[in-house]
């Protein structure tokens, strides 16, 4: 019997195979991956001309409550007198403050006072000086002559309402002197005070 040569894996088979002989398969050669088209990322997509394309934008649940709208803060409270534009404010200021001096002294010179009469006086002579130096501008003036005419007139209230006015928008011009105008609110209120009391003795004295 012939010695049969058994081909080498990887070698050209030196003899023609048969009919019914199994293929012959290669090892060595590498197995390619089919070419796949390439993905070009600088490719430009159309921008959808209508929205049917778009994504939908959710809506919120039908069963949900509305938001509460906040309410609107108030405004907070305005000065008691409105600053005037000294511009807009016609006003005589020496007679002015003749007038506004005249009423003030009434009350000191009424005695009632006791010690506290000069030291008012005093206050006065100050708000005079810097009224005629040109320190104390036409509001002030102004709101200084309503202050005084209520004292005039009985209407202490009124004049401690221009007196917080006054501290408030004008402090730094008229600190050094309102509190003898201040005292002289006090001495208002506290002789209306004890002509009330007297009219209700005295009313009481007549019924019985």
């Amino acid at each position: 019997m012939d010695k049969c040569d058994t081909p080498v894996h990887g070698t050209k088979v030196p003899f023609d195979p048969g009919w019914n002989d199994p293929p012959q398969f290669s090892y060595s050669a590498q197995q390619t991956t089919p070419n796949r088209p390439r993905n070009f990322l600088n490719k430009r997509v159309a921008f959808p001309l209508s929205g049917t394309g778009s994504t939908p934008v959710s809506s919120p649940p039908a069963n949900l409550l509305p938001m509460p709208v906040p309410m609107a803060q108030p405004s907070p409270t305005q000065s008691i007198q409105i600053n005037r534009n000294d511009k807009d404010i016609e006003i005589d200021s020496e007679s002015t403050l003749k007038e506004v001096k005249d009423i003030l002294l009434r009350f000191v010179d009424s005695g009632d006072l006791g010690s506290k009469g000069n030291d008012v006086k005093k206050r006065i002579n100050v708000m005079e000086d810097m009224w005629l130096n040109g320190k104390l501008n036409k509001s002030i003036q102004v709101q200084m002559k309503e202050l005084a005419y209520a004292l005039r007139d009985d209407q202490p209230a009124k004049a401690d309402e221009i007196h917080k006015s006054l501290m408030v928008d004008h402090v730094s011009a008229v600190c050094t002197w309102m509190s003898g105008v201040k005292q002289l609110i006090y001495h208002c209120t506290a002789r209306l005070e004890l002509l009330d009391i007297d009219k209700q003795e005295s009313q009481k004295c007549d019924t019985e």
